[in-house]
């Protein structure tokens, strides 16, 4: 099967992630001193027909660059996706915040409404019927009973499912960011890319490059309004130390007797990748969001190249605004990856399921993921 551009229906579409890898990786080259070349496909391989995405700002930004048609709104007001049924593909995040580690309650009594967005992934799924979908969502997901039911339906309508986890540093991000996936198809057993053998992408990397002190610039904006007391407690904090390393005196009444959490207020290593990024990164009381060495938390910009969105995305809204447009997104870096999986399944490629694979719910199952070394992998096997 190749006609490409495949088309691509992007849900819970966010800023774009997952858009940018899959149609226009090569935006990614040149970013920073991350040595990304030769990113792209041979032909335009995928192309966005449609996103929907609710918040008004992350919307003009996702309609600033890309020339898809964008519906701004709540994806349970849409009453059908029939519109969009010559699709290939549909893939979407539906919002995790309820599945999120931070989330304390568990996983078995989870009754956010936000979990219940998925239904509405999957009925688009139903409505537009296209060869293949893919989930993103972070790893809780895959020990839900939600993440279990739309696996349920969607082999209930023809798809062979697969799930697996990605860590987005084996991908050549500069993160260690750790999402559950779910991909399903109609052309045979789908698969994940391997990891891309590249070397492991650092913080200095990604923007050791740019300006210790913040220019305004392009989001090269840090968090105002900082306190006296808080730029003393950073004075405190050595590269990878954290809340433990401020003297006692410094410290809030709430932190003083606070057992874990060893990332607040934590500092980034230049020569690693960083923590996960999510909404609030230009917090560090949120997590490990200290610059390497200026006593400040990272910038928007700092943040996004982290996220391997190229320094011409535009970015709509303010700075507390924007950040979660970041957090929130499929690192395009990873999602090309993913592409050029889901691109090779569209052209006949196969996988096979693993035997006895060790998954979190009984009806999860995973394939091989196919690489350089797909077919001594799948030799091996039969």
């Amino acid at each position: 099967m190749s006609k490409t551009p495949y088309k691509v229906v992007d849900l819970f579409s966010g800023a774009g992630g997952f858009s940018l890898g899959l149609e226009e990786p090569e935006r990614l080259n040149g970013l920073g001193n991350l040595d990304y070349e030769g990113l792209g496909f041979e032909e335009n391989a995928f192309e966005t027909v449609l996103a929907v995405e609710n918040d008004d700002n992350t919307a003009e930004t996702f309609r600033r660059n890309f020339e898809s048609e964008v519906i701004e709104g709540d994806i349970r007001e849409i009453e059908s996706f029939a519109e969009w049924s010559d699709a290939d593909i549909v893939v979407g995040g539906p919002p995790c915040q309820g599945f999120s580690n931070l989330n304390k309650t568990k996983t078995a009594e989870l009754e956010d409404e936000r979990n219940t967005l998925w239904r509405h992934f999957m009925r688009a799924v139903e409505e537009i019927d296209p060869d293949v979908f893919l989930i993103e969502n972070v790893p809780r997901f895959l020990k839900s009973a939600q993440g279990a039911r739309a696996v349920e339906i969607a082999e209930n309508h023809g798809y062979t499912t697969v799930v697996d986890t990605l860590w987005a540093h084996e991908y050549g991000v500069p993160q260690k960011r750790k999402r559950a996936f779910v991909i399903g198809s109609k052309l045979g057993v789908p698969f994940f890319p391997e990891p891309s053998g590249e070397s492991e992408r650092t913080v200095e990397d990604a923007f050791g490059d740019l300006p210790k002190e913040p220019t305004g610039d392009n989001w090269h904006v840090s968090r105002q309004h900082v306190t006296d007391l808080s730029k003393k407690r950073m004075e405190h904090v050595p590269p990878g130390g954290n809340r433990t390393d401020i003297p006692k005196e410094l410290l809030p009444d709430c932190w003083i007797d606070k057992r874990g959490g060893t990332d607040l207020f934590g500092r980034l290593w230049w020569d690693r990748p960083s923590v996960t990024i999510r909404t609030e990164f230009y917090k560090p009381e949120k997590g490990r969001y200290l610059h390497p060495e200026a006593n400040r938390s990272i910038t928007i910009r700092e943040g996004a190249r982290l996220q391997t969105f190229p320094d011409d995305f535009e970015f709509v809204g303010a700075r507390t605004r924007v950040a979660p447009q970041i957090g929130n997104a499929v690192p395009p870096k990873l999602s090309y990856h993913l592409g050029q999986a889901i691109k090779d399944h569209f052209e006949g490629e196969e996988s096979q399921i693993i035997p006895d694979a060790d998954t979190e719910h009984e009806v999860f199952e995973k394939s091989f993921r196919i690489g350089e070394e797909k077919q001594a992998q799948l030799a091996s096997f039969d």
